[in-house]
């Protein structure tokens, strides 16, 4: 084959014009080529070889078109592994391969090494000349697995069985919902390219769903699992992994993991990851996240026999004895949270939580058990946030089942489409990413993190009840960020100017406190990039997401310092090369102090 047109569609539900514009490093890491953008797809039918193909092809590729500036990315290439296109974008709804060639279908498939049939389709537009067009329609697997969202939508998911006798009969008719589900979408994606969808209420069918761009975010896997500050966007995240340039097999790092977003998907691309993690509360987010390897059975069985011997009103509740353990939390929730409006609005809540607590400790599997505790702290970090009448154990218990359905349904499509989703390993380690003596030097094939930003974001905040209540007593004596910098105080590092000039800038203004505590950090953050370059191997990459820029009161006035400069030259300065900079806008709710993000990428 002497030319392969690649034609990659951007998913029309993005959210940031940024994503679209990101997505052609996303494309361009894969294919290892240049692409063009495509500001209007249609426009290509007027040329070779587009304007030789059919009108139902015409019509697949012109459906569900992003409408913003660019609906797409346009390459020509001599060879590639199909497989990759399939495995890894983040960013694409589908992308097709267009070739003209005498060869066969099955040396086509061969060539391109397509083996999976439930993944791309292969239409065929016959030449005068005696050769053919081939046009192979791929299925980026995040985007099949986005559309779990949509099939837990439908009736016979969403709605409550009606005359259920006991816990097993309700969740056999949910899981049969999500089959038929589950087949009816891959039959529409594949045949149904001329139905309309039905905008309005009482939407029935799938292409009702997944053929409008909904006002959802689309959460594939485990994501949104746990509430998290600066918890990594998925689309974000994989296309991270994908600019690393790492192949399967391959091992990749992320320093400061926090929730784990940014290595979770790395399992189902078939790539092994390490995330490092100094709480106790993200570790265990991180480990529940990052791993889609559950015996769906036996954690059905766990849910069942919980949802069994519980009651709504926790009437057994004394039953544990826990008048003395409740005591003991309320006390240290008083003490940790000086009764702030997170103690008051969980205080009510605070029996029946522990008493599920205790219910869900008895369970013998540490991975099934771990699943549940997570979500028991989900629900008490939202009961702690705003002032809630409803009743906690059964807001639990949905929460339960919705995430057991996200997870039944997630597994079985992968079943369906004979994937492995498993196959990369994921191991959380609760440690300093200043201290990495775990890790052999040269041994990582790509890192991607989002540190801290200096002082913007209290990663404790918002889960401080939580972590009290699960006993991560070594998380309260982390204390804030800034107490955790204070650490570095000891270090007398020879900084880059760029950083010495932030610190003066502070001192001068006369806020010595505020200039000790960016120092600290700076000398953390220093320390990192020294033991990330020992364990990279050489020439491989190391992708950073910080915010553009960071706002301080300076002299009586705000004033803006574009930091990423800052966090470039701190890597450059332990012999990093910043191979490149993308700067998008942040597409997360809480932007905080923090609007425009940059990815810094660093070549050892």
């Amino acid at each position: 084959m002497k030319e392969i047109i690649v034609l990659a569609k951007i998913k029309f539900d993005l959210r940031d014009p940024d994503e679209a514009y990101f997505a052609r490093h996303e494309i361009e890491s894969i294919l290892g080529a240049k692409v063009k953008p495509v500001k209007t797809i249609p426009a290509l039918f007027k040329d070779y070889l587009f304007n030789k193909l059919s009108d139902e092809i015409i019509q697949i590729i012109t459906r569900h078109l992003y409408l913003g500036e660019i609906q797409g990315y346009l390459a020509s290439v001599e060879c590639i592994d199909a497989s990759k296109l399939i495995f890894q974008p983040a960013f694409f709804k589908e992308i097709y391969l267009i070739i003209e060639t005498p060869m066969e279908e099955k040396e086509i498939e061969q060539n391109l090494s397509l083996t999976n049939k439930e993944l791309y389709q292969i239409f065929e537009v016959p030449l005068e000349n005696g050769k053919r067009i081939f046009v192979i329609r791929l299925f980026p697997l995040q985007t099949l697995f986005e559309y779990i969202t949509d099939v837990k939508k439908l009736p016979q998911v969403a709605i409550t069985p009606k005359n259920k006798k006991n816990w097993n009969e309700y969740f056999s008719e949910k899981e049969d919902g999500i089959e038929k589900g589950l087949n009816d979408m891959l039959n529409h994606i594949k045949s149904n390219h001329y139905r309309a969808p039905h905008f309005g209420l009482g939407k029935r069918h799938i292409g009702d769903f997944i053929d409008w761009a909904s006002t959802d975010l689309r959460k594939p896997f485990l994501h949104y699992l746990h509430k998290y500050k600066g918890k990594g966007d998925p689309r974000i995240s994989r296309a991270l992994i994908n600019i690393l340039r790492v192949n399967k097999g391959e091992t990749i790092l992320d320093p400061f993991v926090g929730s784990g977003a940014f290595i979770a998907d790395a399992p189902t691309m078939g790539l092994n990851a390490i995330g490092v993690e100094i709480l106790e509360i993200g570790k265990l987010i991180s480990e529940v996240k990052c791993s889609l390897d559950y015996d769906i059975k036996s954690l059905r069985r766990e849910i069942i026999n919980l949802f069994s011997n519980i009651s709504y009103s926790g009437q057994d509740l004394f039953a544990f004895n826990l008048e003395d353990e409740i005591r003991e939390i309320k006390s240290k929730l008083k003490k940790h949270t000086e009764e702030n409006r997170f103690y008051t609005n969980i205080i009510p809540h605070l029996p029946k939580i522990i008493y599920l607590k205790k219910k869900i400790e008895q369970i013998d599997d540490k991975k099934i058990r771990n699943f549940l505790l997570l979500l028991l702290s989900q629900k008490i970090v939202e009961f702690s946030e705003k002032k809630r009448s409803n009743n906690f154990i059964e807001s639990f218990m949905s929460y339960i089942e919705d995430r057991y359905l996200t997870l039944y349904a997630t597994l079985k499509l992968a079943d369906k489409l004979n994937v492995n989703i498993t196959e990369g390993k994921v191991k959380i380690i609760k440690a300093d990413s200043t201290r990495m003596d775990f890790i052999d030097d040269d041994s990582i094939d790509g890192i991607l993190t989002s540190p801290p930003y200096f002082d913007a974001l209290d990663y404790i905040g918002n889960n401080k009840i939580s972590i009290i209540i699960l006993g991560f007593d070594d998380d309260l004596k982390f204390g804030s960020t800034k107490d955790y910098y204070s650490r570095f105080e000891k270090y007398n590092l020879e900084l880059p100017d760029s950083s010495i000039n932030l610190i003066n800038l502070l001192r001068k203004s006369r806020r010595s406190m505020k200039a000790q505590i960016v120092e600290n950090y700076l000398c953390m953050m220093k320390l990192s990039f020294r033991e990330c370059y020992r364990v990279l191997k050489p020439r491989r990459y190391y992708a950073m997401v910080v915010s553009k820029y960071h706002s301080w009161i300076i002299n009586g006035e705000e004033q803006r310092i574009e930091t990423s400069k800052v966090l470039a030259d701190l890597g450059i300065s332990e012999g990093f090369k910043l191979a490149g900079i993308i700067q998008h806008g942040l597409s997360k709710a809480d932007k905080g102090k923090i609007n425009v993000e940059d990815i810094l990428v660093f070549q050892k």
